[in-house]
Order: C-alpha cells, then sequence, then structure tokens
C-alpha cells in the first residue's frame, strides 16, 4: 500500500478574513469554504502524515506593497518602485545583481500575528507537521517545498521522505499561486500528487484556470475530496 500524505497550504487568517482575504481578490472565492472540507479530510483514516504549509514573512519582505520602496530596482522593470501598487509585477535588483520578478500584494502572514495564525476552526490532529515558508526578506516562496527562485529549499520534501510517502494530497490557499507551485513541485520531485479542487479556493479566475490546465499537462491528477476515502483504501503502487 503506498504511503499518503495530506498537505494543506495556508489556509491562514489573512487568506480568509485578513489582509489578503481571498474573497476581496478578483476571483471573488472564500477561502473559508474550505475549512469544513480539509477538516473532514484531516480526519479520514488512512493518512500517514498530514501537513500544514504557513507563509511565515518577515515584515520587510519582499514581496508586500508597501515595502517596494525599500529595495532596488532593475532596469527592466516597466513599473517605478516609488509608484508601485498591490497585483503590480516589478522587477527588483537583487544582491549580485541579480533581477527578480515579483507580484506584489498586501502586508500579510506576518510572522507572528494573527493573520499568519491557521483559521482558528481548522481541525489540527495530532502527531502533524507544519512547514514555514517565506521567511528570507528578499525572496518569496508561493511553493512549500522551495522559494521562487529556487535558492533554498523548506524541509517538506525530507520530512515527507522521511515517513515514506508516495503520494501527496494538496489542497488549501490559493489555487493558482501556493497550491499550484506546491503541486508542481511535488509532482517534479517524483511524489504522485494529487490536488483536491472542492478543498481549494483562488485568487483570479483566468490563472486559475492556466493553472489547472498545466496541472492536468504534467501528470498531476484533480480529485473531489469525496473519492480520497477509497483511494486511501486503494492498492495503488508508489510511482517510480
Amino acid at each position: 500500500m503506498p504511503k499518503s500524505a495530506l498537505v494543506v497550504v495556508d489556509v491562514q487568517n489573512d487568506f480568509i478574513s485578513g489582509t489578503l482575504a481571498l474573497k476581496d481578490c478578483p476571483a471573488k472565492e472564500d477561502g473559508l469554504e474550505v475549512v469544513d472540507v480539509i477538516n473532514e479530510l484531516t480526519k479520514l483514516e488512512g493518512w500517514d502524515l498530514v501537513v500544514f504549509t504557513l507563509d511565515w514573512h518577515p515584515q520587510d519582505h519582499i514581496s508586500f506593497a508597501t515595502n517596494a520602496h525599500k529595495f532596488k530596482q532593475h532596469c527592466d522593470s516597466k513599473v517605478h518602485l516609488e509608484c508601485a501598487e498591490v497585483y503590480d509585477k516589478v522587477v527588483f535588483n537583487v544582491e549580485d545583481d541579480q533581477k527578480r520578478e515579483q507580484v506584489l500584494w498586501p502586508p500579510h502572514c506576518v510572522q507572528g500575528s494573527w493573520g499568519a495564525e491557521l483559521h482558528e476552526d481548522v481541525y489540527v490532529p495530532a502527531g502533524s507537521v507544519t512547514v514555514k515558508k517565506g521567511v528570507n526578506t528578499s525572496l518569496d516562496s508561493y511553493s512549500a517545498f522551495f522559494d521562487n527562485d529556487k535558492i533554498n529549499e523548506t524541509e517538506l520534501c525530507q520530512v515527507l521522505q522521511s515517513h515514506g510517502i508516495d503520494r501527496t494530497f494538496i489542497c488549501g490557499l490559493a489555487t493558482d499561486i501556493c497550491v499550484n507551485f506546491t503541486a508542481t513541485h511535488s509532482n517534479e520531485l517524483g511524489f504522485k500528487t494529487y490536488v483536491i479542487e472542492d478543498a481549494c479556493r483562488g485568487v483570479d479566475n483566468h490563472n486559475i484556470q492556466c493553472a489547472l490546465c498545466k496541472m492536468d499537462e504534467s501528470g498531476i491528477t484533480r480529485i473531489k475530496s469525496d473519492k480520497i476515502s477509497s483511494l486511501l483504501t486503494t492498492k495503488e503502487p508508489p510511482m517510480q
């Protein structure tokens, strides 16, 4: 029987009712809707591991629109940093004269803040693991495995491997960003990867559809939550 991990991505206060609430983003999807679905999933028998990921940004993080002017602008940036606003894509000139593209967001999930906490209604089973990402001031981390430039790696892959995990079932917030990048890297690292569609909500309708299409093309399996229980008891061979 392959070993299975549920990876719950960034179900944090700021993405539900805080500074970057999905219901206020272009797609108008409500992040709160995933909580009950995820709680039903975490209570299923058959998980070998449950992981919760958290955006965990320092106050001076590069992704915050309010901090853009504090960083050096690259000549390729079409948006001047002094005028940059939320959702703008800018290009920074970072260490060693490297350019780094970055979409700007409101300040969110600041380390130790209420906004960075898991939503209070999320059920956290005993033995679950928490992985924090986005902790580097000058690097964003959409994926729970790597930062956006793949310079640094979190402990997630090592944790999964130490538990002998073959399959990851990924859900949470947001479909087109952190769920998307986490699933992509899970697949690239050799885990048989599933995305639980009804346990995800996203930011932008167009980007959500693009992300789902890319998942299909890469071999990531999209699945509904009501199919998970039977799959956890299926003797599917582990991915080679």
